[in-house]
This record gives structure tokens, sequence and C-alpha cells, in this order.
């Protein structure tokens, strides 16, 4: 919960950039909606469900974001991975930063063998960070995102284990 109020920062600043992808980021968000979604993560770590980590600058201590596992399929060994960083903080490295540590966290922790990239077809920050971490596209899947009520086309990357040791 000490997270809350640098993530609720983070958020209000960044709600234009990241509501179109990201339905959580609405006009009127409230603190009280970031302190009820923090309130759940220890039943998702719990479940095995989901995975959620806060993006901290080591060196300010600064909230810059958030990266984590959803979707996780244990039959399959593979989870759905997500990321935003707030506005003043893009273009500087800390998403694909946290998609490495995270994936080598999720093949060695958690012991994935396949990790998904679900990237809008307009969100090109997002496609650049999965294609700067190595992701491999695999192809735009047809109305596969329903952001809000719309429908979107998407692209699927993945990482597996191999792909992070080519990238060290």
């Amino acid at each position: 919960m000490s997270d809350a109020e640098p993530m609720y920062q983070a958020i209000l600043e960044s709600i234009a950039e990241i509501s179109p992808w990201l339905t959580f980021a609405h006009e009127g968000y409230s603190l009280r909606e970031t302190k009820d979604f923090l309130r759940g993560r220890p039943e998702g770590w719990k479940k095995d469900t989901d995975y959620v980590f806060g993006i901290i600058d080591s060196g300010n201590g600064s909230y810059i974001g958030t990266c984590g596992f959803n979707g996780i399929d244990r039959e399959n060994g593979r989870a759905n991975l997500g990321y935003w960083i707030r506005t003043s903080r893009t273009r500087q490295g800390a998403a694909s930063a946290a998609t490495l540590l995270l994936a080598r966290w999720g093949f060695t922790v958690v012991k994935l063998c396949r990790i998904e990239i679900l990237v809008a077809t307009g969100n090109k920050l997002s496609q650049r960070v999965a294609e700067k971490v190595g992701a491999q596209r695999e192809g735009v899947l047809r109305n596969r995102l329903k952001i809000g009520d719309d429908l979107h086309d998407a692209i699927m990357y993945s990482l597996i284990p191999r792909d992070i040791i080519k990238t060290g």
C-alpha cells in the first residue's frame, strides 16, 4: 500500500497516453481505485493468477510504472506480460529493462516456457518495447483485444527462454 500515492500520481500524469489501451486509466480515476487494485495483488500471488510489480527508479525512488504477468496458464507454462510507463519517463528504457527482468524471473522462478506480449496495432510504443527486448512477432490477431467497447487487432509477440539468453 505504500506505493498507492506514487502509483496514483503516475497514472494521473499518464491518463491521456495510456487510457486508449488500459481501461483502468479513465477520466476521474481515483486514489481509491489504486488502493483497491493494490489490495487485490496478494491474492493474485497466492493463487498464482497474476504477478504485478512496480517499476521504481533506483536512483531517486520515484514510481515509473508497472509491469506484470496475468493470464497465467500453468498447463501450458505461459503467461501474458504487460507494462505501462508514466508519460514523463517514456522512451528512456524503463519498460524494456523491466520487461527483461520480469521475463527472466518468469522463466526461472515461475517456471514459464512462453511469455506472450499482446499489443494493439495502434500502440506503437508498446510494440517498440516488445521488439527492443527481442520478442518475436508472430502475427496480427484480428479483433483480439476488446478495450472498453472497441475491438482492436493486436500483434502477438512471444519470448521463450532462449530469446532472453540471446539478449543477455
